[in-house]
């Protein structure tokens, strides 16, 4: 009996849509099922309507949750956990925890509080009066007059609430701490409405210029600091352009002045960290950091840092939230880009859900790309309560079948309404009078001989898995199949060289060159954005730049990230440098405003995408007509993809900006149109080929050339597994054990062993450790490792990648200087001890000037024998330029580089410390990913 109606309420927990009594009934199993202990928290313990505790007995110093318990049949009652603040239901596991644990009511005892008793209702979110059968008649009268016939207030406001607030406890009512918290809350928003009129007012009549702000607002981006600020939880999803950074900030300061805020965390991609700072320092004075550094050194910021903005990226603030809560202790947490927390089963969007602050800022220009449960995972960050938990969600705003899975879309109006209570959203043409203008045009290409007959080959592969999909679901690996062919449709729509780096070709750069002769032909100091997805593309369009001699810079992620910005500073500074070249990492975020053309070698899926990347160009402080030129191959799957980005941008019209028909995404058939569309960019009327065609044998198997290409250019990984289709050379995906980072060169290597651009999560690089715990796992019975999977391609006994023959010469040049500084500290040691202060100090001085050049093969890109004795003036800028560099030691060789007084005793000891100190780099440096580094002290 039990095992069955176990069973039944997982499934019914497992579909998409559920009813109220399933949910509830979810509850009461969790709460007969999980250790938990109730203790009454009145002095009466006899008393049955009370205030009860309820923890977890099988966590250890678990933090109890109150239950406010008011009736032991109705949905009354209270709990402070978040899955009551939120499911609407008026229950709980530890409501009902509490009911199945307290005494029965005896003969005649009601089962209903005899007390007044003022808490809040769930839906609408309103304090409620319960007048109960114990409460006196005169008491009864007086408390009846404040409400109406449904126990809710007369007068709304806080001052109404909090006499209602006084009745009650003087007739010895309950008062719910619920209620007191949103009293609070109501006084608050009140006494902010007031202020915000009056700054509103002030601010405008200064023409957008504040005594906290270096630079004056324009009118929109007033409304958006105001909207922020006095929201206190809101989300900013102007389109990009409209310089949501600057609002927030703004917003930010206003905070400070006027509600006295003093830490704020600035969550943004790692990219987009020094652009943060950037507009910190232009529009304010205020104090500020950027986070960098290994988890160590993060804590000790967090722990020490004066700064007001502290900015950090979601990697970052993902691994260490616990601390961040504990010990920075934020006031308004800022996401940046926050799309990034859009999908809520991610870790990223739980862990930063965990966060703990008072006030919280979204900024997104794009909250809506494909689903309408991504509004829901951003508004859950801001406010729990606006759309409840998930379940009930799905139950509003989806549409079911019979069968219980998604069918369509309904009640977009009301969604787009309740998202309007937090959100303020600005399009450029709302706003169009205060922004340049903008120019869209598509110019056709057509492709070469060579590009159309690999095009079709791929084509027909696409065209068969489409006829497949016709009759059936495609299994995982054909879907894999058809993802990866349709990628290579669209790169040899650039160039075949994507593929195949013998076949220089495009057509696309042809025009390119055209575009650019037509433009500075009319005025040769504008300067172009030329956006691809594709990173070889953009290699050979600089290689036609450098033949032309124009100046240029490249933005692509495998950058490292201070290159990245000294290239986009260039771009901005250099007036001969006029085309930035850019991947998808350089289409979130960045300001490029001096910029007035974009070029899209290519289009991406995502219509979001593409004016991210028009919006690098197309904002704020842009004086010129901005042209956007898109490249598309004629009559190929570039040229179908242009009605399917219309319409994923018509989706995100009838949700964000109630633009458009909404209706024609709530039809019964909305999914099935959706997918006419995707079977529109496949192309499906394409006739499917006959078998029958000759395959290219080659002469060494393309796992074999992988596997010799790994041993003689290991990019750092010491096992590689891969997954093969039907065809022995139809690499699906790929698994390696070493560094993390090594994972774009593996994938290049990929591509160029088997002719296939994997997309960059099909190849994915794991930890030693990593592997251990899922090997530890297996063992366990808690996974199953399938060993026919997958092909053994590289491994090289222990699982760990081989350092890199140029960190051996590093590290075997480090311990040359080293043993040479520590020669050079043993004297100096013998001269203190002589007496020979000067000497000594000389000494010491000389030390730590050779063992800093063990940082400088770590923290400068020079080759290891060019590291030599005297260093220069640049190496001990490169040193203090490295974040991973102990500051206090920076200190110390500063003094010894540069002379400075030192009292000749204390030096000596801190020479002492910044030799072991860079010892003890080396040491990390030779252990790096678990394998020690030997080399010939010889």
């Amino acid at each position: 009996m039990t095992k069955s109606k176990k069973k039944r309420t997982v499934q019914a927990a497992s579909k998409w849509v559920t009813t109220d009594e399933e949910e509830r009934a979810l509850r009461r199993e969790r709460a007969a099922e999980e250790p938990m202990r109730v203790r009454p928290l009145s002095s009466s313990r006899a008393e049955l309507f009370q205030d009860y505790a309820v923890s977890r007995t099988d966590v250890p110093d678990a933090l109890p949750y109150t239950v406010e318990l008011r009736s032991l049949g109705e949905p009354v009652n209270s709990c402070t956990c978040p899955d009551f603040r939120k499911n609407f239901l008026g229950t709980c596991k530890h409501v009902e925890r509490v009911l199945a644990s307290v005494r029965r009511p005896k003969r005649n005892e009601p089962a209903v509080s005899p007390k007044a008793e003022l808490f809040m209702t769930r839906e609408p979110y309103v304090p409620l009066l319960r007048i109960g059968a114990g409460v006196p008649s005169d008491a009864a009268r007086k408390l009846a007059k404040q409400v109406d016939t449904q126990g809710r207030l007369r007068r709304t406001d806080a001052a109404g609430l909090a006499a209602l607030i006084g009745t009650c406890e003087a007739v010895a009512g309950r008062v719910s701490q619920e209620v007191r918290d949103f009293l609070t809350e109501l006084e608050t928003r009140e006494q902010l409405e007031r202020v915000k009129a009056a700054f509103r007012e002030q601010i405008i009549e200064a023409e957008g210029a504040a005594p906290f702000l270096k630079l004056p607002l324009y009118p929109y981006q007033i409304d958006g600091m105001l909207h922020l600020a006095f929201t206190g939880r809101a989300m900013l999803a102007d389109e990009m352009g409209l310089g949501k950074t600057v609002q927030a900030v703004a917003a930010a300061a206003v905070m400070r002045e006027i509600m006295g805020v003093k830490r704020v965390l600035v969550v943004a991609p790692a990219s987009l960290k020094a652009e943060w700072e950037e507009q910190v320092r232009t529009f304010t004075a205020l104090p500020q950091e950027v986070l960098f550094g290994a988890r160590h050194e993060r804590l000790l910021r967090y722990r020490h840092t004066p700064a007001f903005f502290l900015i950090a990226n979601y990697e970052q603030v993902v691994r260490d939230w616990r601390e961040i809560n504990a010990v920075f202790q934020p006031e308004l947490v800022i996401l940046d880009e926050a799309q990034r927390i859009k999908n809520w089963r991610t870790r990223t969007a739980q862990n930063l859900k965990r966060l703990e602050a008072r006030f919280a800022f979204v900024l997104t220009g794009t909250p809506l790309e494909n689903r309408i449960d991504e509004v829901y995972s951003l508004t859950e960050f801001i406010d729990p309560s606006l759309f409840g938990s998930l379940f009930r969600f799905n139950r509003r705003f989806y549409r079911f079948g019979a069968d219980g899975k998604m069918a369509g879309l309904k009640n977009l109006g009301e969604l787009h309404e309740a998202v309007g209570r937090i959100m303020l959203r600005r399009r450029k043409d709302d706003v169009e009078e205060q922004l340049p203008e903008r120019v869209d045009n598509t110019y056709f290409v057509e492709m070469t001989p060579e590009q159309t007959v690999r095009y079709k080959e791929y084509e027909e592969t696409v065209a068969r898995l489409c006829h497949v999909a016709k009759q059936r679901p495609l299994r995982p690996e054909e879907m894999e199949r058809l993802q990866n062919a349709l990628a290579c449709m669209r790169m040899c729509c650039d160039s075949c060289y994507i593929l195949d780096k013998e076949v220089r070709d495009a057509p696309k750069l042809d025009e390119l060159e055209k575009v650019l002769d037509d433009l500075w032909a009319a005025d040769p100091q504008r300067k172009v954005l030329v956006f691809s997805e594709w990173v070889r593309m953009l290699e050979l369009a600089a290689e036609r730049l450098k033949k032309r001699k124009i100046g240029f810079a490249l933005h692509v992620g495998k950058l490292p990230q201070q290159m990245r910005r000294k290239e986009i500073v260039r771009f901005k500074e250099n007036a001969d440098c006029r085309v930035f070249l850019s991947s998808e990492s350089g289409g979130v975020g960045l300001n490029l405003q001096t910029a007035s053309v974009v070029v899209n070698l290519d289009l991406p899926w995502n219509p979001a995408k593409l004016e991210q990347r028009i919006a690098r160009s197309w904002r704020k402080h842009q004086k010129n007509r901005v042209n956007v030129i898109n490249l598309v191959s004629q009559d190929t799957i570039e040229h179908r993809m242009l009605g399917t980005l219309k319409f994923k941008q018509g989706l995100a019209d009838a949700v964000l900006d109630a633009r458009g028909d909404a209706a024609a995404f709530e039809q019964e058939n909305a999914r099935g149109a959706f997918m006419a569309r995707l079977a529109e960019v496949m192309d499906t009327a394409l006739q499917v080929p006959v078998a029958g065609g000759q395959k290219r044998v080659l002469e060494i198997p393309a796992d074999q050339r992988l596997g010799a290409l790994l041993q003689s250019e290991n990019p750092g990984v010491g096992l590689c597994l891969a997954r093969y289709g039907g065809d022995a050379d139809q690499v699906q995906a790929v698994l390696a054990v070493g560094r993390p980072e090594a994972a774009d060169a593996l994938r290049g290597q990929v591509e160029k062993t088997h002719g296939v651009a994997l997309p960059p999560d099909r190849v994915v690089v794991v930890t030693p450790e990593t592997r251990a715990l899922l090997l530890r796992l297996a063992e366990m019975g808690f996974i199953t490792l399938r060993q026919d999977a997958a092909k053994r391609i590289f491994d090289t006994g222990a699982g760990e990648p081989p350092p890199s023959p140029d960190l051996v010469r590093r590290c075997g040049r480090a311990r040359e200087i080293l043993d040479v500084a520590k020669r050079q500290m043993r004297m100096a040691g013998v001269l203190a001890e002589g007496c020979f202060g000067d000497e000594a100090d000389k000494a010491a001085r000389e030390a730590v000037c050779r063992a800093a050049g063990t940082l400088i093969l770590f923290a400068a890109d020079v080759p290891a024998d060019k590291v030599t004795y005297p260093m220069t003036e640049a190496w001990v800028t490169a040193v203090k330029a490295d974040a991973e560099v102990d500051r206090e030691q920076v200190a110390v060789l500063q003094t010894a580089h540069f002379g400075l007084a030192a009292e000749p005793k204390t030096f000596i000891e801190k020479a002492q410390g910044f030799v072991g100190y860079c010892e003890d780099v080396l040491e990390k440096r030779q252990m790096g990913g678990g394998r020690i580094i030997h080399f010939n002290k010889s």
